[in-house]
């Protein structure tokens, strides 16, 4: 049994290093970018954690609840693979039959990872056992944190269809505690549903087809990104309520992040265009799939762009940053690896404009 236990961590480490190393140039430049606001982050999720122990409105504290629980989804399916040892798990009942030792490994792990269920733990004992009947909406909402976590480990089309739930119950529900029984709920009606597929349409492969094809293969490029950018405005929301005076600053920031989302997307998809080059080469048609490309990553980056000035009311100025994109796309195209730095240079860039001249 302890070998079993020694090998998913052994595995799970690998895993983890393996993920960071991916990551190196990104988190290398966010550290460099950003260090002073690490202590800030770190504050601003106890800050967050707070508004749901004491809160001037239940719909403030409702709206931060979604955002924790979209932000764990985030962070989690990141490293879902290191938790479930995905490339492997199909051995594991050669290491040990009983699979309630593989689900204790993955819970185990699961907690090590989840660094928002360890705050709000870290918050809840801090408050002190005794007193959280003072705030049950706290409890209540670790709760929903951990479910999700196991949703997202093992029911994907119950995390999906609960963050969904989630989000329109926000607009419904007038209290705090009803929002998170409701959830808590879907939670559990879903999980007892017994599982479906989705049969999708499979068209003629062409260059339109091609790239839903290249979705259907790999969704997770696109689902991650769509919630990082809903995630991103939906902090800037909540900015807005609470300091609508660095709403201008904080709005540029969150689309020059979303800028960085949307344009990394070409890392991704260029995998496929390389892979298939010689078959399109031979059809006469590489270079309108290029164009096609690069017309996709342009396209989502505009509606992106588009989301956040309406919602957070944009200025005139914001146009800097969906203008300086294809400048973005130009250098992505030739120096991938040099992204991060491109994308580093550009936001410090306008950044700078913006606080000396406007």
């Amino acid at each position: 049994m302890l070998h079993f236990y020694q090998y998913r961590y052994r595995a799970w480490r690998t895993a983890l290093a393996v993920l960071m190393k991916q990551l190196q140039q990104f988190s290398l430049m966010f550290v460099t970018l950003f260090f002073i606001f690490i202590p800030q982050l770190i504050i601003g999720v106890f800050y967050g954690l707070g508004k749901l122990v004491s809160f001037d409105s239940h719909d403030l504290a409702i709206k931060v609840a979604f955002g924790f629980v979209l932000l764990q989804s985030l962070l989690l399916q990141a490293v879902k693979p290191a938790i479930m040892d995905t490339a492997h798990r199909v051995f594991h009942p050669t290491l040990l039959r009983s699979r309630l030792h593989q689900y204790a490994a993955d819970w185990l792990l699961l907690l090590a990872c989840h660094s928002l269920f360890i705050a709000a733990l870290i918050l809840t004992m801090s408050i002190g056992i005794d007193k959280l009947w003072q705030a049950p909406q706290l409890p209540g909402f670790m709760l929903v944190q951990w479910l999700f976590a196991l949703a997202l480990l093992y029911r994907p089309q119950t995390l999906l269809s609960a963050i969904l739930v989630a989000f329109v119950a926000i607009w419904l529900v007038p209290t705090i505690e009803i929002y998170l029984a409701v959830i808590l709920l879907w939670l559990a009606l879903d999980w007892i549903r017994p599982r479906f597929r989705v049969t999708l349409p499979q068209p003629r492969l062409n260059l339109a087809s091609f790239w839903y094809y290249v979705i259907q293969a790999s969704p997770w490029m696109l689902l991650w990104r769509s919630g990082a950018s809903l995630l991103t405005l939906w902090a800037g929301l909540i900015i807005a309520k609470e300091r609508p005076d660095l709403l201008h600053y904080y709005t540029l920031v969150i689309l020059l992040v979303n800028q960085l989302w949307w344009s990394s997307l070409y890392l991704d998809t260029n995998k496929q265009v390389a892979g298939r080059r010689a078959y399109w080469r031979g059809l006469g048609v590489y270079s309108q799939l290029v164009l096609s490309q690069s017309l996709l990553i342009y396209g989502v980056s505009l509606v992106s762009w588009l989301g956040g000035v309406l919602l957070l009311d944009g200025e005139p100025f914001s146009l800097a940053v969906i203008l300086g994109s294809p400048l973005l796309m130009w250098v992505v195209q030739r120096h991938p690896q040099r992204l991060a730095v491109a994308w580093g240079s550009f936001s410090v860039t306008v950044m700078m404009i913006k606080v000396l001249f406007i």
